[in-house]
């Protein structure tokens, strides 16, 4: 099963504006782990710029929304350019949204630039993010081993009552992986090893698992996912590296 890391998020390096902003909502809600803080604009048309303070890579973005309400965008165009100015950008791109997953991911050449604007369209007054990743994927290059394990665990609860009606405090599903990777190369196993000692249990970094030819759509499973502990890490040979490890999605 196809299996990707994206922890180098530009974001938490960014100074970071945009053209409105709710004030019970605030910008700087996108950097909370928590889903259910999002930021909200007061306009259906908004731009958010990233200055990232250097010229950086980026190949990636990846967007989750709020469990409860969805994406609050229907819409995202990302802007490049080497210095804040809009009027004719250096590159642009539409980011692909997926509504059904509440989520979407977008993957391209690698870009080299400081500024980026991202243009957010939504059918509401307002739009509203929760999660996004900026930057480059870590680009392991493995898939996870076979007997892998996803299971969806319900945080609702409901009661019946003594005529048998049930009344239920709906709450969305959190997802748990467990899974490994074997026979990681040194450069793969530092590759890791940086993501679990920047991230460890209390961050979240996002993952993309699965491709077209095992399931219908990647996005069913990917997301923003904490380790629910430090992996596990054994040397099976010289020089090749075996970890197993869980995840638990962020809600």
């Amino acid at each position: 099963m196809s299996f990707e890391i994206f922890s180098d998020n530009l974001i938490y390096q960014s100074n970071i504006t945009a053209s409105s902003e709710n004030a019970l909502f605030p910008l700087r809600n996108i950097l909370d782990p928590r889903r259910s803080k999002v930021f909200r604009s007061t306009s259906p048309n908004t731009t958010v710029v990233f200055d990232f303070n250097e010229t950086s890579e980026i190949d990636s973005f990846f967007i989750v929304g709020d469990k409860r309400n969805g994406l609050g965008v229907h819409k995202i165009t990302l802007e490049f350019n080497h210095i804040n100015e809009w009027a004719s950008p250096a590159d642009s791109l539409v980011v692909d949204l997926d509504a059904e997953y509440n989520s979407g991911v977008t993957e391209f050449p690698v870009k080299e630039y400081r500024f980026c604007r991202m243009v957010i369209q939504s059918t509401l007054s307002y739009c509203e993010l929760a999660n996004i990743f900026i930057g480059k994927k870590l680009g392991l290059n493995r898939s996870i081993n076979f007997n892998w394990s996803i299971k969806d665990n319900e945080l609702s609860t409901k009661q019946t009552n003594r005529y048998g009606q049930i009344f239920s405090d709906i709450i969305a599903k959190q997802r748990t992986i467990n899974a490994a990777l074997s026979l990681l190369d040194k450069d793969q196993l530092d590759k890791i090893n940086g993501v679990i000692d920047f991230y460890g249990e209390t961050r979240p970094f996002f993952v993309k698992i699965g491709c077209e030819n095992m399931v219908n759509n990647p996005l069913r499973f990917s997301g923003m996912y904490y380790f629910t502990d430090v992996p596990n890490i054994s040397n099976p040979f010289f020089n090749r590296y075996n970890l197993s490890f869980t995840l638990i999605e962020a809600t």
